[in-house]
C-alpha cells in the first residue's frame, strides 16, 4: 500500500510538470507556426514572380548556407544566388508554382524549425510543350539576430 500511494504521489508530482511540458510546447508550436507562415507565403509569392533576390532575402546570407537539389549540394548564398537566376532565367522564367498540401512544421525549439513543402510546378518547354513537375522542399529554419533564416533546404522531384 505504500508503495502504491507513493507512487501516486510522485505521479502527482510528476503529471503536472508534463503537462504543462506539453502545453509551453504546444505555445511554442503556434508561435513558431504564427512567425514562419507569413515568410512561406512570401517565398510562394517571389518564387511565382521569380524574382531573385525577394526569394533569397529569407536564406542565410553566408557561405554557411547548405542547399541540396536531388543530391547536388551547394554551399553559401553566393552560389545558390547563382543557381536560381539559372534557373529562373534572371526573371524571364515562366514558371508557376503551387502548393500540393500542407506544410509540415517540426518545432526543434523556440529558435529551430523543419519546414517541408510538398509543391507542384508547370512551366513551358523550350518546344513549347507544357511540363509539370511536383516536388518537395525541406527547410531547417533558424531564428537569428536578423530573424528567421533558412540555413539549410532540400529540394527534390517526385518520379
Amino acid at each position: 500500500m505504500r508503495r502504491i500511494f507513493g507512487i501516486a504521489i510522485v505521479a502527482c508530482l510528476l503529471f503536472p510538470g508534463v503537462a504543462r511540458a506539453q502545453s509551453d510546447s504546444a505555445a511554442t508550436s503556434a508561435l513558431v507556426k504564427r512567425q514562419l507562415q507569413p515568410m512561406l507565403d512570401e517565398l510562394m509569392l517571389a518564387a511565382n514572380a521569380h524574382d531573385t533576390d525577394r526569394f533569397l532575402a529569407a536564406y542565410l546570407h553566408q557561405p554557411a548556407l547548405v542547399f541540396v537539389f536531388n543530391g547536388v549540394v551547394t554551399k553559401g548564398w553566393d552560389a545558390l544566388e547563382a543557381l536560381q537566376l539559372k534557373w529562373w532565367n534572371n526573371g524571364k522564367s515562366d514558371v508557376v508554382y503551387t502548393q500540393r498540401g500542407s506544410s509540415e512544421f517540426t518545432v526543434l525549439g523556440p529558435d529551430a524549425v523543419v519546414v517541408t513543402n510538398p509543391l507542384g510546378s508547370r512551366r513551358t518547354l523550350p518546344n513549347g510543350q507544357a511540363s509539370t513537375g511536383e516536388f518537395t522542399v525541406t527547410m531547417v529554419w533558424q531564428k537569428r539576430p536578423e530573424g528567421w533564416r533558412i540555413v539549410q533546404a532540400h529540394e527534390s522531384t517526385v518520379q
